[in-house]
């Protein structure tokens, strides 16, 4: 590796750029046949700032629903996605596609300015290749990852110190390019407010300056203040829609998703460390994968002897070393996995997630850049040249294919449940998520199981609601209501809950049981259309004619869709607010 030699883009070739493109899109091209799944749903197809056609206010004015995470650029991109192809799956697949072979043409670009033009071809071909990329490209909603990465390359390769500029673009234009692109990965997704020191980095580094010397000219000089003011803008912006400048506010992050957020500072460091020896492992070996990391799929460690803490500060330890004494070109690779986690690792605060895969997508680059050197130190041997680029080449091709097995998780929600169920069987999460998926598909029993195996590690109510529903839909009524009840006490602001609870109620005939336990629910949502139907039909069912009438007409103010509760209303006025019968609520 000559760091000294500094490549051009005349360099790049356009046929490496199509073969790179091309290995970025192959492994992907099974999402095309892929849908909505997980939280696509409430944030894409029930979000409106998504339905509602390309409102710049509304997408700059809301959050992504019942969130705190503020991504206007990457909602925008939804709503342009869903203006061109209303409801069209493989279109957003599509575009996520083709953004991320876009990524991998811009990490080629990267390792051309830092190292030579082979250590650049090989970094991008496992950088496109990598299953771990799945959770980042495949499932809709990492496209936030996929434009954070888009944007934050090109605010670093345009703040290039040794870019000559050539006719119209002068240094002054690829300085606003650079602010500008690094204000669209901030809008895209939070925590690449952690590529401004990169920026700074690779200017040093470009220039084969001592790094704290280079570092401290990048500081005095002031270069960094217009990105400084990107993230004031950002923080003003989210300030202002969310009511919180931190990612999630402290208290309402769900024990089940970050259990960190609970336990001592001590046992959260430990833990932190050890979850990023864990990410070194998904890196090099990433098999065995799972969109579900939370509690207690990842056990919290408790002592700074465990040994996947110490393998953890064993690896930071060799980052920093690195870092002091490697090479220019090195030392940038090695800081960015560490910069880029630095806000997600759960070191500085607890974030929404103990652990999750999408979160490499960044820090991944770091990797790439590293292994295509060793790769390509051990080609330039010639007795070493046969072996390497065969592990290569199989290195090439099994990421491929795992890439293109694991994308058929994302197929609907009920693979993704069985998948998850299978990769992260310590999940209070995903063995509830894989028993609604086999309540869905008539397996009570299995699915019963599965929700007890859920509560035996977490109080979870959505499980408790599970067995409740899948007790009702076998005729227990007396135990469902039993099981409805202990959600509610569990988490007394579940509306599905409720709802259920009280249709249950009404259908065994207690009426007065079941117009309680719908003014319970009406308590934390008082104009659930649901609730109010089922309130106004208790109430002529225990004989409350005319109030239950006025309650049903509210409930089809606000679903004026319910055709069977529109006849029904309709009918009791002709009637002259007669009792209903009971096929309101059916």
């Amino acid at each position: 590796m000559a760091t000294g030699h500094q490549p051009t883009e005349t360099t790049i070739s356009w046929q490496v750029v199509g073969l790179l493109v091309l290995l970025a899109v192959v492994p992907y091209l099974n999402t095309l046949a892929a849908g909505f799944t997980l939280d696509d749903l409430p944030y894409i197809r029930e979000n409106p700032a998504v339905t509602n056609g390309v409102d710049l206010t509304e997408i700059f004015a809301t959050s992504l629903p019942t969130t705190y995470l503020y991504r206007p650029i990457t909602v925008l991109s939804f709503a342009v996605n869903e203006a061109v192809a209303p409801g069209n799956a493989a279109a957003f697949h599509a575009v996520n596609g083709l953004l991320h072979a876009a990524v991998t043409v811009l990490v080629f670009v990267l390792a051309v300015r830092l190292f030579a033009v082979r250590v650049a071809f090989i970094a991008a071909a496992l950088f496109a290749v990598h299953p771990l990329h799945t959770e980042a490209v495949t499932s809709i909603v990492g496209r936030a990852e996929v434009l954070a990465a888009l944007f934050g390359l090109l605010a670093v390769l345009s703040a290039d110190p040794l870019r000559r500029p050539a006719g119209r673009w002068s240094e002054r234009t690829w300085y606003g390019l650079s602010i500008l692109c690094f204000a669209g990965a901030i809008f895209s997704k939070e925590n690449a407010v952690t590529l401004l020191p990169l920026v700074l980095l690779y200017r040093v580094t470009r220039r084969a300056e001592p790094v704290f010397a280079g570092l401290w000219k990048e500081i005095s000089s002031l270069y960094w203040v217009p990105y400084a003011l990107c993230v004031g803008i950002f923080l003003f912006f989210r300030f202002f829609v969310v009511g919180t400048l931190a990612g999630v506010p402290a208290g309402r992050v769900d024990p089940v998703d970050n259990i960190l957020a609970f336990v001592p500072w001590p046992a959260r460091m430990q833990s932190a460390f050890g979850i990023l020896w864990d990410y070194f492992g998904l890196l090099n070996l990433p098999f065995v994968l799972s969109a579900d990391y939370s509690y207690n799929q990842v056990p919290i460690l408790s002592s700074w002897l465990d040994p996947r803490c110490l393998a953890g500060v064993v690896l930071c330890v060799a980052g920093v070393v690195a870092f002091v004494v490697g090479r220019p070109a090195v030392r940038f690779s090695v800081a960015v996995p560490f910069l880029a986690l630095l806000l997600t690792a759960n070191v500085l605060f607890p974030i929404g997630t103990i652990k999750a895969e999408r979160l490499l997508y960044v820090p991944s680059i770091g990797w790439v850049l590293l292994a295509a050197v060793a790769f390509e130190r051990l080609l330039r041997a010639s007795r070493y040249r046969a072996v390497c680029a065969a592990v290569l080449g199989l290195v090439a091709v099994a990421f491929t294919a795992r890439t293109w097995i694991r994308n058929a998780d994302w197929q609907d929600n009920f693979t993704m449940a069985r998948s998850v169920g299978t990769s992260a069987p310590g999940s209070a999460k995903s063995l509830s998520n894989v028993g609604v998926a086999l309540l869905k598909e008539g397996h009570d029993e299995a699915a019963i199981e599965l929700f007890h195996a859920s509560l035996a590690i977490y109080a979870m109510p959505e499980s408790a609601f599970g067995i409740g529903t899948a007790l009702n839909a076998q005729g227990k009524t007396d135990e469902a209501i039993e099981w409805l009840g202990t959600a509610l006490k569990m988490a007394p602001g579940l509306m599905k809950a409720h709802t259920d609870l009280c249709h249950t109620l009404w259908q065994r005939g207690d009426f007065a049981a079941a117009a309680r336990a719908c003014r319970s629910g009406l308590r934390y949502r008082p104009a659930d259309a649901n609730l109010l139907k089922g309130l106004g039909a208790s109430l002529i069912g225990a004989g409350e004619t005319e109030k239950g009438a006025d309650i049903l007409r509210r409930s089809l103010a606000l679903n004026p869709n319910d055709d069977s509760l529109r006849i029904q209303v309709a009918s009791l006025t002709r009637a002259g607010c007669q009792a209903g019968d009971r096929e309101i609520l059916r």
